[in-house]
């Protein structure tokens, strides 16, 4: 199981060597990326729950293989800030959506 976390982890590293892209840029990007395409796959529209809870399980999930990697260093913070960068965008979206359901 192990292996899998360093698997995953590798690949993301080298997505990012790949585009030049930080750990944040990569962050920002997944998120939109999972919004845009659950929006699409699920034929959903983006005031839709289902697009921004893939973008949050995914996030989450993410932190957790991250917390399971071996030799993954990092500070109390870090994970929450992963997140924030993963679900800022697409949660803004998703309430620009549904901006005309709250007024209702």
């Amino acid at each position: 199981m192990a292996n899998w976390f360093i698997t995953y982890s590798e690949t993301k590293r080298a997505i990012g060597d790949y585009f030049a892209a930080s750990e944040a840029l990569l962050h920002l990007h997944a998120g939109l990326l999972i919004f845009f395409l659950g929006s699409l796959l699920f034929r959903r529209r983006m005031r839709s729950w289902v697009p921004i809870g893939l973008v949050y399980l995914f996030a989450f999930a993410n932190e957790l293989a991250d917390l399971f990697t071996p030799d993954k260093h990092f500070g109390l913070f870090a994970p929450m800030v992963d997140v924030a960068n993963t679900v800022f965008w697409p949660s803004l979206l998703f309430l620009l959506a549904r901006r005309r359901i709250l007024k209702a």
